[in-house]
């Protein structure tokens, strides 16, 4: 350590102080201050998220964003949204065309991963076009990863 003083003092780049001794720079301090507050800010939130976040099951929702025409077919765009406090891993949502109470057609796609408060997007394809029917999701289930 005295050894990089004595070099950082002969070649100009600290200062002395009145009784010879190499001092530290304003901006040095600065620069520790700021990184101690970063250190302490990320330590903060970490902590925050760790005790805050929940415990339970994995809280699925599915809706529709969008309706598009996907060639011969019908591609609905889906929103998966976990408001849980775990990860759903294989996570299945079945989409149905319903005209009036039957099912006219059926649609599952399967999220791989799922985390918690996290959204994931994927799309169910159908024959028929989903906005001239009642297109009703339903998150099927999940396994924990």
């Amino acid at each position: 350590m005295a050894d990089i003083r004595e070099n950082d003092i002969a070649s100009g780049s600290a200062s002395r102080d009145e009784d010879g001794s190499a001092s530290v720079s304003r901006l040095a301090w600065i620069s520790s201050g700021l990184g101690l507050l970063l250190f302490l800010g990320s330590v903060g939130v970490l902590g925050y998220e760790g005790i805050t976040r929940g415990n339970g099951p994995p809280v699925i929702t599915a809706t529709v964003e969008a309706v598009v025409p996907a060639g011969p077919r019908w591609l609905a765009h889906i929103l998966v949204t976990n408001d849980g406090g775990k990860t759903g891993a294989k996570v299945q949502v079945e989409g149905q065309l319903m005209g009036g109470d039957e099912a006219l057609e059926t649609s599952v796609a399967e999220f791989d991963y799922v985390p918690a408060g996290s959204e994931q997007k994927g799309g169910l394809f159908f024959d028929r076009d989903p906005r001239a029917h009642d297109l009703r999701l339903r998150v099927l289930g999940y396994v924990e990863p």
